[in-house]
């Protein structure tokens, strides 16, 4: 994918800056219990679910998955701060202060930039009323379906920027969306190598059947799976499938090279490697 990925990844970290710190993994073990200091707490399930996910994770990024659980609340210029806190009897605890700030609601959301979809149409990917308390994954959820809608068209580079205009004094935010539809992608050409003849002609003539459609992921995965089906469950299409794709056509291009002479293994992630030739 050919997307720059920066757009979600703003609006998630919400222009919040963490400072970075990783911890060992002796500091990691020696974390005894983690307590959340807020002025307005957590339930207690979340936090046990943040608890359990922070002992997995860096430290700055446990800080960014508790500034996103008051985001959900609306609590959008919500920040969070961890260290670790030695106890009096051996280990540490973890510390994390979160300083809410004022809860916020979402007004509006604008969209522009776009020309095959309408305001309306892509209005109903983020469904709010306006005034309701502002929620983050609500926003995330509804920028990943714009991804999905746009990658199914073909349009593989469409980038958006989600832009937040707040007003402190009233306690409100609204988005304006800039859409960068960019071009749309086509099925282009297949390449076969190492298959017997036969088989070879019907699987270019079951390509003939997407050659030149606008490129679609699931259509490409139906295709590679319908038409091949492995020895082995870990062998996946993209072991022996290239994907090439040609941004000054605007088109994706496949390359499949198959050597029958050649021996296998498949390593436990799912990985072909070769052990011996004949």
């Amino acid at each position: 994918m050919l997307r720059a990925s920066g757009s979600i990844a703003l609006l998630l970290a919400l222009w919040i800056a963490a400072t970075a710190h990783s911890l060992t993994p002796d500091e990691r073990a020696s974390i005894q219990k983690i307590i959340f200091e807020s002025p307005v707490q957590l339930t207690t399930i979340e936090r046990r679910k943040i608890s359990a996910k922070i002992r997995e994770l860096r430290l700055d990024d446990g800080e960014e998955l508790v500034q996103e659980a008051y985001q959900d609340k609306g609590y959008f210029m919500a920040r969070a701060w961890a260290k670790l806190v030695p106890r009096a009897t051996g280990g540490n605890d973890l510390l994390i202060r979160v300083s809410p700030g004022r809860q916020y609601r979402l007004m509006q959301i604008s969209w522009h930039g776009m020309t095959l979809f309408s305001e309306s149409e892509l209005s109903t990917l983020i469904p709010f009323q306006p005034g309701e308390i502002y929620n983050r994954s609500k926003i995330a959820d509804g920028l990943k379906a714009l991804t999905n809608l746009y990658d199914s068209m073909g349009y593989i580079e469409a980038t958006y920027v989600p832009t937040p205009e707040t007003n402190a004094d009233a306690g409100t935010v609204a988005f304006e969306v800039e859409v960068y539809e960019g071009g749309q992608y086509h099925f282009g050409e297949i390449d076969v190598e190492g298959m017997d003849s036969s088989d070879r002609e019907i699987l270019i003539s079951a390509w003939q059947k997407l050659h030149g459609s606008p490129y679609n992921k699931q259509m490409e995965e139906r295709f590679f799976g319908e038409y091949f089906r492995a020895p082995l469950s870990q062998i996946k299409p993209e072991n022996y499938t290239f994907r090439q794709v040609k941004q000054d056509e605007h088109v994706v291009n496949y390359s499949l090279h198959f050597m029958p002479w050649l021996r296998y293994r498949v390593s436990p992630n799912g990985e072909l490697k070769l052990v011996e030739t004949q």
